[in-house]
């Protein structure tokens, strides 16, 4: 299926990867994804407070192989209790955020727990609801500080750097910021969730740009959560609450919408089997291919180096990916 945007752009949608379950190859509640070094994808699961399996990071990569999991539901070393975001280090590890612990746990590329550091505060270096996270072309790390309504950098190792936000509606503070991303020029885009709009600064925070309000229309957002920016400039926001992903220029202007294309992925088709029954009640569903292509509150969006896009369906436990061709 190809999308073509109204100003000239065209997406073309490539496979669906997931399925829902609390083991093994799927995803139970995803939070967030990152791309780790070989077409490896990262994705954070939560699950829920009374489910004890799930709470865990899924390591797969673009043919669709599961490379195996890490963490569990828990406060000791390596584990988690809520569980926020992922981030890739340039060197490989990978680094997760925890809004209850208010800590970053560090692991291997292949899960070894390498590491923690974080305490709970509003001082210059503590956290309150560590959230989105992303790093940065020298290694340092920035930090959606969600109830501290701010950005907060620090070194790899957890030493703080800088700090930028406080709480309110004006440029440059924020109202629970969530996602974080850098483009290729290091400036930041931050999703301010609950003003309902994205806003952008220069490495040093300053802060450059705004764009979005409430709604459901056309640039409008209702809790927006992530933000990725591709080569072009081009920044794609995860409309949660709108169930739809947005498209817009470097200027903030609105590009295109997407509602979800996705079909039945490989996961899926292998945990469906040669069970008649399945298939059958999936047969029986009015209008199944249709629903099953939209998306349902979006969480998490990245963009790799050859411009897919990669979206995390957040209530449909699954990545739909896409490629910006022109």
């Amino acid at each position: 299926m190809t999308t073509q945007a109204k100003t000239g752009r065209t997406y073309n949608y490539e496979i669906t990867i997931g399925r829902s379950s609390v083991t093994g190859e799927s995803f139970r509640t995803p939070m967030a994804l990152s791309l780790g070094r070989d077409n490896e994808i990262y994705v954070l699961n939560r699950t829920t407070e009374r489910q004890v399996l799930g709470h865990r990071v899924c390591r797969l990569n673009l043919a669709e192989e599961f490379l195996g999991d890490f963490g569990q539901r828990g406060e000791e070393d390596g584990q988690f209790i809520w569980a926020f975001s992922v981030a890739c280090h340039p060197d490989g590890r990978v680094f997760v955020s925890d809004e209850w612990l208010n800590r970053i746990s560090i692991f291997s590329r292949e899960g070894q727990f390498l590491g923690k550091w974080g305490s709970k505060g509003s001082s210059p270096g503590e956290l309150n609801g560590p959230a989105g996270m992303v790093f940065e072309s020298d290694g340092n790390l920035l930090i959606a500080d969600g109830q501290n309504h701010r950005i907060q950098r620090f070194t790899a190792g957890g030493e703080f750097v800088s700090t930028w936000g406080s709480f309110g509606k004006g440029d440059g503070q924020f109202n629970y910021p969530w996602g974080i991303n850098v483009d290729d020029a290091g400036n930041v885009h931050v999703a301010d969730w609950r003003n309902d709009r994205i806003q952008k600064f220069s490495p040093n925070g300053d802060f450059l740009m705004k764009f979005g309000s409430s709604g459901n229309g056309e640039g409008q957002f209702n809790r927006p959560t992530h933000v990725a920016v591709d080569s072009d400039g081009d920044i794609y926001v995860t409309d949660w609450g709108n169930d739809r992903v947005q498209v817009f220029d470097s200027e903030g202007s609105f590009v295109d919408l997407w509602t979800g294309n996705a079909s039945l992925s490989t996961w899926g088709k292998l945990q469906l089997g040669g069970n008649t029954a399945f298939w059958e009640q999936r047969a029986s569903v009015p209008d199944m291919a249709e629903k099953e292509k939209k998306f349902r509150e979006p969480i998490s969006v990245q963009v790799d180096a050859e411009n897919r896009i990669m979206v995390l369906d957040g209530r449909r436990d699954r990545i739909q990916i896409y490629r910006k061709a022109s």
